[in-house]
């Protein structure tokens, strides 16, 4: 979909809420690590200290150290493993330490062994370079405030904080959050509850990828309301999306019943957040260099789905509320703000599914699954087959045949999005009233004396033809027993899907299962080896190898 976007600059800036990440400094290889284990005491939390930075007064909060799992490096003069430290710091004229970070100091050097059993140390990289590696966990502090945080924690404590200044390449982060505080009426009436934008969104929450859709609307509607997307999730929305995140909209867990016109935690936040769920453990895709980029996706997911809501985004609007860490102000750049796609996406959606399910390949058993699959959100696939009165295998059969629209993960079968659920239930209905007329226009065409051919240019091609011309397979010859060919290479389990694909086709047309079940036919494997004259079906399985009573994935 080619959507054209407006550039705009007067746009909200948003506060970063949590940033976590891994951070290493190599420069002066272990030398910072040998300051700190100098330095650090035991006591520093108990000292009626503070230190300057940027502007304000800091606080060493809670402090500790332990003996770590890393085996001492070759040039140590000791055995055993090497000390980590764990220093919090916040500002001091904050009670809830809110504005701050804590910092963990271990060790980095190449092949690190665990103490105990000599194994390789996991959660680093086997090749880290000397250096002091710093794990952070700030709160509503920006990228530039971290560093700067760290860098005066260490001067404070008699470390160079040049120490502290450029992070090595590797340095990435886990866990970033920003947000807005917006006033109540706004965040109820247009962004979470019933038809906000955040319940218009999670219609694609179980689309292709990953997604997922939470809220609580017990105690006050929109006390909290989360929408989760994978990548190409958020690229159906905007197009250049790249990460996996969380759009959320929520209160206090204890919620404030009065405006008393002084207290913003009346008000809700709206945040964004990357969400590391969707992705394997130990990787991440966002950088430390890569920290201004994020920041802008996350502005543009915001600010956009604030537009879709009707919401105004300009950082001098009166939805904006004003609390101890977010102050409403422009962003530095512009933002790309694209129409609202949704209801296009539903439009295309709906055709789409209508597609899938045009035509007489569409048996009768796999419309009583899909009407059996309407009622509600995802079921297992057993209860779906003792609703619709067929086997477990019909289930399969229909969610492998209809993969663009509907599937199944650890025996939950569902519709891959909440519109094709709406869409299908129309089509079923409209099916169900007309079901016998439909069922007596598939027997006609099953009717036809061959599967490969029609009795004049007049007739609609049948079942095994159109799966033929699909495929790209040439039939060679319709006596027994039939003789086809497949002109493409493809995979052992691309032609299983095929020739599962003609079984149904041949289910609903006349040429009886066992014809084409006994066909011969050559194909040729990504290995570049023709496999000529194998039997479709061996023994109860496809080409000898998989039965045909079982999905295939």
């Amino acid at each position: 979909m080619n959507r054209a976007s407006t550039s705009i600059e007067e746009v909200i800036d948003l506060q970063p809420h949590r940033i976590g990440a891994n951070l290493i400094f190599d420069n002066d290889k272990l030398s910072p690590y040998w300051a700190m284990v100098s330095q650090f005491e035991p006591d520093l939390d108990e000292h009626d200290e503070t230190f300057p930075c940027l502007g304000k007064q800091m606080e060493i909060t809670k402090s500790s150290f332990w003996e770590g799992q890393l085996e001492a490096p070759p040039q140590a003069t000791f055995d055993g493993g090497m000390n980590e430290y764990s220093i919090s710091a916040y500002a001091a004229d904050d009670p809830n330490n809110e504005r701050g970070a804590n910092f963990k100091f271990r060790p980095g050097y190449p092949n690190a062994k665990n103490k105990d059993t000599g194994d390789l140390i996991g959660g680093m990289p086997t090749e880290c370079p000397e250096s002091i590696r710093v794990q952070v966990e700030s709160t509503n502090l920006s990228q530039f405030e971290v560093l700067a945080l760290l860098q005066s924690l260490a001067s404070h404590l008699g470390i160079d904080g040049g120490y502290f200044q450029r992070p090595h390449e590797w340095s990435s982060i886990y866990a970033l959050e920003l947000y807005g505080r917006i006033d109540r009426e706004t965040a109820t009436g247009c962004i979470a509850g019933k038809g906000g934008v955040l319940e218009h969104i999670a219609q694609f929450s179980n689309g292709r990828g990953r997604g997922e859709h939470k809220w609580d609307h017990e105690d006050i509607k929109g006390h909290y309301e989360a929408v989760s997307l994978s990548p190409e999730n958020w690229q159906r929305l905007l197009p250049e999306q790249s990460l996996a995140k969380r759009l959320k909209c929520y209160q206090p867990k204890w919620v404030r019943s009065e405006d008393t016109g002084d207290d913003p935690l009346y008000h809700h936040k709206i945040e964004c957040q990357y969400w590391a769920d969707y992705y394997p453990d130990g990787e991440s895709p966002i950088q430390w260099t890569g920290y201004e980029s994020a920041v802008g996706e996350f502005r543009e997911t915001v600010v956009n789905a604030l537009h879709w809501a009707g919401v105004d985004f300009a950082p001098d609007s009166d939805v904006w509320i004003e609390d101890p860490y977010f102050e409403p102000g422009q962003a530095d750049d512009a933002v790309e703000v694209y129409p609202n796609p949704m209801p296009d996406l539903e439009q295309q959606t709906r055709a789409d599914a209508v597609d899938q399910l045009r035509g007489p390949e569409t048996t009768e058993s796999e419309w009583d699954v899909l009407v059996a699959m309407t009622d509600g959100g995802g079921r297992h696939y057993q209860d779906v087959a003792e609703e619709a009165g067929k086997s477990a295998s019909t289930v399969y059969r229909a969610a492998e045949k209809f993969s663009d629209i509907i599937e199944i993960d650890n025996g939950m079968v569902q519709f891959r999005d909440g519109v094709v659920r709406d869409q299908i239930e129309t089509v079923a209905e409209r099916w169900q009233a007309a079901k016998d007329t439909t069922m007596d226009a598939l027997e006609r065409v099953a009717e036809r004396a061959s599967p490969f051919s029609r009795r004049s240019e007049d007739d609609d091609p049948s079942a095994l033809e159109r799966w033929a011309n699909r495929h790209g397979i040439v039939v060679h010859s319709t006596q027994d027993p039939m003789e086809m060919e497949l002109k493409r290479p493809v995979s052992l389990q691309e032609i299983l899907k095929i020739l599962r694909s003609g079984l149904d086709a041949a289910e609903g047309s006349s040429v009886p299962t066992e014809r084409f079940e006994n066909a011969l036919i050559d194909w040729t494997g990504l290995d570049g080896e023709v496999r000529k004259d194998r039997r479709i079906v061996n023994n109860g399985r496809f080409l000898g190898k998989h039965n045909v009573d079982r999905p295939i994935w």
